[in-house]
Protein backbone atom coordinates (compact mmCIF):
# COMPACT_ATOMS: atom_id res chain seq x y z
CA UNK A 1 0.00 0.00 0.00
CA UNK A 2 1.31 3.25 -1.19
CA UNK A 3 0.92 6.45 1.27
CA UNK A 4 -0.92 8.75 -1.21
CA UNK A 5 -4.24 7.28 -3.32
CA UNK A 6 -5.83 9.37 -6.12
CA UNK A 7 -9.24 8.20 -6.39
CA UNK A 8 -10.71 9.31 -9.67
CA UNK A 9 -15.04 9.95 -9.76
CA UNK A 10 -16.48 8.79 -13.26
CA UNK A 11 -18.91 7.72 -15.03
CA UNK A 12 -18.27 5.99 -18.32
CA UNK A 13 -21.45 8.12 -19.63
CA UNK A 14 -19.79 11.29 -18.46
CA UNK A 15 -18.60 13.33 -21.71
CA UNK A 16 -16.72 15.45 -19.95
CA UNK A 17 -14.97 12.36 -18.37
CA UNK A 18 -14.09 10.84 -21.77
CA UNK A 19 -12.39 14.51 -22.64
CA UNK A 20 -10.82 13.88 -19.17
CA UNK A 21 -9.40 10.16 -19.83
CA UNK A 22 -6.01 11.06 -21.78
CA UNK A 23 -5.44 13.36 -19.01
CA UNK A 24 -6.09 10.96 -16.10
CA UNK A 25 -4.36 7.99 -17.86
CA UNK A 26 -1.21 10.77 -18.55
CA UNK A 27 -1.07 10.87 -15.01
CA UNK A 28 -2.09 7.59 -14.19
CA UNK A 29 1.41 6.48 -15.89
CA UNK A 30 3.72 8.92 -14.65
CA UNK A 31 2.71 8.28 -10.79
CA UNK A 32 1.46 4.96 -10.38
CA UNK A 33 4.51 3.94 -8.96
CA UNK A 34 4.40 6.16 -6.00
CA UNK A 35 0.33 6.49 -5.85
CA UNK A 36 -2.20 4.11 -5.76
CA UNK A 37 -5.02 4.76 -7.91
CA UNK A 38 -8.77 4.24 -7.76
CA UNK A 39 -11.65 4.78 -10.13
CA UNK A 40 -15.28 4.85 -8.70
CA UNK A 41 -18.46 5.12 -11.08
CA UNK A 42 -20.82 8.05 -10.08
CA UNK A 43 -24.20 6.94 -11.41
CA UNK A 44 -24.89 9.61 -14.14
CA UNK A 45 -27.88 7.98 -15.39
CA UNK A 46 -30.03 5.95 -13.56
CA UNK A 47 -33.63 5.68 -12.16
CA UNK A 48 -35.83 7.83 -14.21
CA UNK A 49 -32.72 8.88 -15.95
CA UNK A 50 -32.68 6.06 -18.11
CA UNK A 51 -33.67 6.28 -21.71
CA UNK A 52 -32.74 7.17 -25.40
CA UNK A 53 -30.10 9.61 -25.70
CA UNK A 54 -31.92 12.14 -26.91
CA UNK A 55 -34.71 11.89 -25.00
CA UNK A 56 -32.49 12.08 -21.63
CA UNK A 57 -29.82 14.20 -22.56
CA UNK A 58 -30.65 16.66 -25.68
CA UNK A 59 -28.07 18.79 -24.83
CA UNK A 60 -25.59 16.17 -26.03
CA UNK A 61 -26.88 16.65 -29.88
CA UNK A 62 -27.49 20.55 -28.98
CA UNK A 63 -23.95 20.68 -29.23
CA UNK A 64 -22.42 19.34 -25.79
CA UNK A 65 -20.28 17.13 -27.33
CA UNK A 66 -19.13 19.59 -29.96
CA UNK A 67 -17.74 21.88 -26.52
CA UNK A 68 -16.04 19.14 -24.85
CA UNK A 69 -14.18 18.61 -28.10
CA UNK A 70 -13.39 22.02 -28.86
CA UNK A 71 -12.00 22.37 -24.61
CA UNK A 72 -10.51 18.93 -24.45
CA UNK A 73 -9.41 17.97 -28.27
CA UNK A 74 -10.77 14.49 -27.38
CA UNK A 75 -12.90 13.51 -30.35
CA UNK A 76 -15.84 11.71 -30.69
CA UNK A 77 -16.27 8.34 -33.44
CA UNK A 78 -18.40 8.73 -36.30
CA UNK A 79 -20.50 5.91 -34.73
CA UNK A 80 -21.77 7.80 -31.75
CA UNK A 81 -22.53 10.97 -34.16
CA UNK A 82 -23.68 9.61 -36.92
CA UNK A 83 -25.43 6.41 -35.42
CA UNK A 84 -26.27 6.25 -31.68
CA UNK A 85 -26.81 10.32 -31.48
CA UNK A 86 -27.90 11.09 -34.84
CA UNK A 87 -31.04 8.28 -34.76
CA UNK A 88 -31.37 8.45 -30.97
CA UNK A 89 -30.47 4.53 -30.42
CA UNK A 90 -28.81 4.45 -27.44
CA UNK A 91 -29.87 3.86 -24.37
CA UNK A 92 -27.96 6.06 -21.69
CA UNK A 93 -27.87 3.44 -18.11
CA UNK A 94 -24.87 4.23 -15.84
CA UNK A 95 -25.42 0.93 -14.34
CA UNK A 96 -23.79 -1.95 -17.33
CA UNK A 97 -20.41 -0.45 -17.72
CA UNK A 98 -20.28 0.54 -13.80
CA UNK A 99 -21.01 -3.58 -12.71
CA UNK A 100 -18.33 -3.90 -15.52
CA UNK A 101 -15.75 -1.98 -13.94
CA UNK A 102 -16.69 -3.32 -10.53
CA UNK A 103 -15.61 -6.77 -12.29
CA UNK A 104 -12.10 -5.61 -13.39
CA UNK A 105 -11.57 -3.51 -10.28
CA UNK A 106 -11.80 -6.94 -7.99
CA UNK A 107 -10.32 -9.19 -10.39
CA UNK A 108 -8.15 -7.91 -12.57
CA UNK A 109 -7.21 -4.30 -10.84
CA UNK A 110 -3.78 -3.81 -12.66
CA UNK A 111 -6.53 -3.13 -15.57
CA UNK A 112 -8.62 -1.20 -13.58
CA UNK A 113 -7.46 2.24 -15.30
CA UNK A 114 -7.24 1.09 -19.01
CA UNK A 115 -10.43 -0.65 -18.78
CA UNK A 116 -11.99 2.66 -17.33
CA UNK A 117 -10.89 4.26 -20.75
CA UNK A 118 -12.07 1.16 -22.34
CA UNK A 119 -15.24 1.60 -21.95
CA UNK A 120 -15.34 5.77 -22.94
CA UNK A 121 -13.76 4.04 -26.21
CA UNK A 122 -16.61 1.22 -26.46
CA UNK A 123 -19.58 3.78 -25.96
CA UNK A 124 -18.07 7.46 -27.71
CA UNK A 125 -15.94 6.06 -30.20
CA UNK A 126 -17.92 2.68 -31.25
CA UNK A 127 -21.39 3.73 -30.62
CA UNK A 128 -21.37 0.90 -28.09
CA UNK A 129 -24.99 0.75 -26.35
CA UNK A 130 -23.87 0.77 -22.94
CA UNK A 131 -28.13 -0.51 -21.73
CA UNK A 132 -26.45 -4.27 -22.54
CA UNK A 133 -23.86 -5.08 -20.33
CA UNK A 134 -22.62 -7.96 -22.76
CA UNK A 135 -21.40 -5.06 -25.31
CA UNK A 136 -18.13 -4.76 -23.78
CA UNK A 137 -16.85 -8.34 -23.44
CA UNK A 138 -14.86 -7.68 -26.42
CA UNK A 139 -13.26 -4.75 -24.64
CA UNK A 140 -12.58 -6.90 -22.11
CA UNK A 141 -10.86 -9.14 -24.60
CA UNK A 142 -8.73 -6.36 -25.75
CA UNK A 143 -7.56 -6.06 -22.63
CA UNK A 144 -6.58 -9.50 -21.58
CA UNK A 145 -9.10 -10.53 -19.37
CA UNK A 146 -10.48 -14.58 -19.69
CA UNK A 147 -13.37 -13.74 -21.34
CA UNK A 148 -15.88 -16.67 -20.01
CA UNK A 149 -14.58 -15.40 -16.43
CA UNK A 150 -15.36 -11.85 -17.18
CA UNK A 151 -19.02 -12.95 -19.02
CA UNK A 152 -19.57 -15.56 -15.47
CA UNK A 153 -18.56 -12.61 -13.27
CA UNK A 154 -20.62 -9.62 -14.82
CA UNK A 155 -24.16 -11.45 -14.72
CA UNK A 156 -23.47 -12.24 -10.84
CA UNK A 157 -25.81 -10.01 -8.58
CA UNK A 158 -22.47 -9.55 -5.94
CA UNK A 159 -21.55 -7.24 -8.63
CA UNK A 160 -24.71 -4.89 -9.02
CA UNK A 161 -24.38 -4.92 -5.38
CA UNK A 162 -21.26 -3.17 -5.32
CA UNK A 163 -21.75 -0.80 -8.28
CA UNK A 164 -24.66 0.32 -6.20
CA UNK A 165 -22.55 0.87 -3.27
CA UNK A 166 -20.39 2.69 -5.15
CA UNK A 167 -22.83 5.04 -6.61
CA UNK A 168 -23.99 5.76 -2.67
CA UNK A 169 -20.43 6.23 -1.49
CA UNK A 170 -19.87 8.99 -4.42
CA UNK A 171 -22.69 10.74 -3.02
CA UNK A 172 -21.62 10.14 0.53
CA UNK A 173 -18.73 11.93 -0.29
CA UNK A 174 -19.83 15.27 -1.74
CA UNK A 175 -19.32 14.85 -4.92
CA UNK A 176 -21.10 16.87 -7.51
CA UNK A 177 -19.96 16.38 -11.05
CA UNK A 178 -17.32 14.81 -12.64
CA UNK A 179 -14.83 14.58 -13.72
CA UNK A 180 -13.57 14.83 -10.22
CA UNK A 181 -9.98 13.58 -8.49
CA UNK A 182 -9.57 12.85 -4.54
CA UNK A 183 -5.74 13.01 -2.58
CA UNK A 184 -5.76 10.81 0.42
CA UNK A 185 -3.26 10.06 2.64
CA UNK A 186 -4.30 8.98 5.53
CA UNK A 187 -6.96 11.12 7.16
CA UNK A 188 -6.70 13.68 4.99
CA UNK A 189 -8.78 14.47 1.60
CA UNK A 190 -7.07 17.13 -1.43
CA UNK A 191 -9.78 17.93 -4.39
CA UNK A 192 -7.26 18.05 -6.61
CA UNK A 193 -10.15 18.80 -9.60
CA UNK A 194 -13.42 18.98 -10.52
CA UNK A 195 -14.49 19.60 -13.58
CA UNK A 196 -11.99 19.04 -16.77
CA UNK A 197 -8.47 20.19 -16.29
CA UNK A 198 -5.13 20.05 -18.39
CA UNK A 199 -2.53 17.72 -17.75
CA UNK A 200 -0.26 20.31 -16.49
CA UNK A 201 -2.78 21.81 -14.11
CA UNK A 202 -3.41 18.77 -12.27
CA UNK A 203 0.26 17.48 -13.07
CA UNK A 204 1.30 20.56 -10.80
CA UNK A 205 -0.84 20.46 -8.26
CA UNK A 206 -0.59 16.84 -7.25
CA UNK A 207 3.11 17.18 -7.60
CA UNK A 208 3.12 19.90 -4.90
CA UNK A 209 1.18 17.21 -2.63
CA UNK A 210 3.33 14.34 -3.02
Amino acid sequence: MKKHKVTYYYDALCGWCYGFSPVIEKIYHKYKDMIDFEVVSGGLFLGDRVGAINDIAPYIKAGAYKTVEERTGTKFGEKFINESLEHNTMVLNSLPPAIALCVVKENYPEKEMAFAAMLHKAIYVDGVNPDDIANFSNYAQKLDINLDDFNTKIRDPKYVKIAKEEFATVASDGVRGYPATLLKNGEDRILLSNGYVDFEVLDHKLNQLI
